[in-house]
């Protein structure tokens, strides 16, 4: 598979699960970084477009689905590569530092555990059949007294992803890392965009679709995505413009060497041994009830095994769906629910004994949509130790 560097030409907009027309105080969102399967199709349109006669001939030897990819990853001005801080991590400030300014200050980073099994949590009421909350251990908390805790930056450089994967972030020194800083803020700024419609011939606005507020995200100089992208018969160009995302905004395509980060952070792709801790590296989807197709932030077949997770909000995608959410739900009706919520990037298996099933997506691969998420290497996980 091949590297590519995508850097946007204007401000992106990547729309949510949320319906959207314009209206009275409409305010449009989105959603960012986006999905897999957004930028993959802004790579594949670089392809020539097959025939007819192609495409019945790659369904017939079943190759219709031949296109890999993986990725977006955010990148910056300096080739270096960042990842979504994994969600169990917790830093200690200085106790006299304001939290705004705190997160490049930190003083030593630790992860959460799972809330142990003694008698001291019985009187504390979890959901039965859910893995217990990760929680702080008494050593962290006997630190903190005289610190802050707070949570780190959303972002990490990946070269350190490894060092957590082995368990080596208590040897994190702020002051004496190779690279800094260890975490980043969001690299992108927002900007609003209102758009009006005026009556023909009157100096008024439209009372119906006259008015709505779009927010679209720009990234800031110097970043841009990464991503694998793999066509067996036909390579993508060296250099290349695409469509990405809403409103056809323009990002520029360049064929780019691998990140030297990957080849150590490809090492833990791999369940091997006793690997009981999983970094969830691109969005996942996990199937809590095969029946009502409801997703939620890890597999039902991970129950009996799982013993925490550290996970943040899901991501909602899809607008109509064809679902049929209640008994009452009548088929010609229109149900304006996301389709998926995935896992998200950065989100944190802890097992107290590895699973059989050793994926996020569901197992029943006759789905040609399920398919297409394996292609795009949705859910991937890293392996590491606690």
């Amino acid at each position: 598979m091949i590297w590519y560097r995508i850097t946007p030409l204007d401000v992106l907009m990547f729309r949510d699960s949320r319906p959207f027309s314009p209206a009275d105080g409409s305010w449009a969102k989105g959603l960012f970084p986006p999905l897999p399967i957004t930028v993959f199709q802004g790579l594949r349109s670089l392809l020539n477009q097959r025939t007819k006669e192609d495409k019945q001939q790659r369904r017939e030897e079943h190759r219709l689905r031949d296109l890999k990819f993986l990725g977006p990853f955010l990148c910056d001005g300096q080739g270096t590569l960042w990842l979504p801080t994994p969600k169990d991590l917790v830093c200690l400030y200085p106790k006299d530092v304001g939290t705004k300014k705190a997160s490049d200050c930190w003083e030593s980073v630790h992860r959460l555990q799972p809330a142990p099994k003694d008698p001291g949590w019985a009187h504390l009421a979890f959901a039965e059949g859910h893995p217990a909350p990760m929680v702080i251990t008494k050593a962290i908390h006997d630190k903190a007294k005289d610190q802050r805790l707070g949570e780190p930056q959303p972002w990490m450089r990946a070269e350190y992803l490894a060092n957590y994967l082995d368990e080596k972030e208590l040897s994190w020194e702020r002051d004496k890392l190779n690279d800094s800083p260890l975490f980043h803020a969001d690299p992108w700024d927002l900007q609003v965009m209102p758009h009006i419609q005026m009556k023909a011939g009157e100096r008024q606005v439209k009372d119906e679709d006259g008015y709505f507020t779009e927010v679209a995200v720009r990234l800031r100089p110097g970043w841009h995505f990464v991503a694998r992208f793999e066509s067996p018969d036909e390579p993508l160009p060296d250099q290349g413009v695409i469509r990405l995302g809403g409103e056809g905004h323009r990002a520029l395509v360049e064929q780019m060497p691998a990140p030297p980060e990957w080849e150590k952070l490809s090492e833990f792709g791999t369940h091997q041994g006793d690997l009981n801790r999983a970094y969830v590296l691109t969005p996942g989807l996990a199937l809590a009830d095969t029946d009502k197709r409801l997703y939620a932030s890890y597999p039902k077949d991970w129950g009996n095994h799982l013993e925490g997770c550290a996970t943040d909000r899901q991501l909602m995608w899809g607008g109509i769906s064809a679902i049929a959410r209640g008994e009452q739900t009548e088929l010609n009706e229109v149900a304006y629910i996301p389709q998926r919520a995935f896992v998200p990037p950065g989100t944190v298996y802890v097992f107290e004994s590895p699973p059989e099933q050793k994926r996020l997506l569901p197992g029943d691969g006759s789905h040609q949509w399920l398919k297409t998420f394996e292609m795009l290497n949705y859910g991937k996980l890293l392996w590491g130790v606690c």
